[in-house]
């Protein structure tokens, strides 16, 4: 039996209903200028790194650009082993950086262009931060350059375990982020970043987003790019070889009585993911001879991160080679 609905309750869900959809035309109006604000001060960025003697990787990421001189951050992970930089503005200007710096253990880096007048992003703060607040990325995913996503702000305060560094009070958001996204912007409502796009997760180790991503938020991550952008020129980033190591000496009854023997490794060791494992004995590098702590030293420093080099050992008393992909490190 059809019954008519009174007008007195129609005229009640008007009321309560309308406001709601009038408030969309708001909110997109406040992403569309959100991201006009932003747009111009999120870069393309393009490494080239060694994978051999001779042969190049090209890796791709994303920036922020946070000073008018030129002064760029990103992820620390998105200029790894990088031995050149290329920076594509939004504009569709390219440089080639003159430097960088890194922070491995909060994951982030410093690059810096030789422009002028450059459109600098504004800075905000996640002090009251909210669950469902408006949240924004933009960045490179997949090579796609100023690709904007929008969602909201899932979780605050997040910590977790990436590539063997711990992060803490990350932002979780499902606006989607994608390979390509490290580095960029998450910014609010306001187009103010408040997040640097950091990483996904992707479930059983696929190389897809599950929704659910992570920004660092932009007080520690400009803390840290402040601190890099003071340092000297001397205090840049030195070859890491990533081990722990004690001298062999005599008594301990080995094959040698030079060298160095491997204790233990540090999280994201380039030469643990190259294979060498503890009680391994280094007795040289590209042929030159590792008698001690000293020795090993003064030999890394002749390399830059990103070359490989030639790792001879002992294992169980039998000699083999490694070959060993530096990374960098502050000094």
């Amino acid at each position: 039996m059809k019954k008519n609905i009174p007008l007195f309750l129609i005229f009640i869900i008007l009321i309560f209903t309308l406001p709601c959809f009038a408030g969309y035309p708001g909110v997109e109006d406040a992403v569309v200028k959100a991201v006009a604000k932003i747009e111009p001060c999120v870069v393309n960025v393009k490494t080239l790194s060694r994978t051999g003697q001779s042969a190049l990787r090209e890796g791709i990421g994303s920036g922020v650009i946070i000073t008018e001189d030129g002064w760029i951050i990103t992820n620390a992970h998105v200029v790894r082993n990088a031995i050149k930089i290329f920076i594509t503005l939004n504009d569709g200007r390219i440089f080639q950086a003159g430097e960088w710096r890194a922070n491995p253990s909060q994951d982030i880096a410093v690059i810096k262009i030789s422009g002028e007048k450059l459109p600098v992003a504004t800075i905000g703060n996640t002090s009251g931060l909210k669950k469902g607040q408006v949240a924004i990325a933009i960045g490179n995913p997949w090579r796609f350059t100023s690709t904007v996503t929008v969602g909201c702000v899932s979780a605050t305060g997040r910590r977790l375990i990436a590539g063997g560094i711990m992060l803490n009070d990350l932002i979780q958001t499902d606006a989607a982020i994608n390979p390509g996204n490290s580095g960029g912007a998450l910014v609010n409502s306001r187009g103010e970043v408040i997040g640097i796009n950091t990483l996904i997760y992707t479930g059983q180790g696929e190389d897809y987003s599950m929704g659910i991503g992570f920004a660092i938020p932009v007080e520690i991550a400009m803390k840290a790019a402040n601190t890099l952008i003071r340092l000297k020129e001397e205090s840049r980033l030195r070859a890491w070889l990533g081990v722990f190591v004690t001298n062999v000496s005599p008594q301990m009854g080995l094959k040698v009585d030079k060298g160095v023997i491997i204790t233990g490794f540090p999280p994201q060791s380039p030469a643990n993911r190259a294979g060498l494992e503890v009680g391994d004995i280094i007795v040289s590098i590209n042929q030159a001879p590792v008698n001690d702590l000293v020795d090993l030293q003064k030999i890394l420093n002749n390399f830059r991160p990103g070359e490989i080099i030639n790792v001879r050992i002992i294992r169980g008393g039998n000699y083999m080679n490694g070959r060993v992909q530096l990374e960098g490190i502050m000094q």
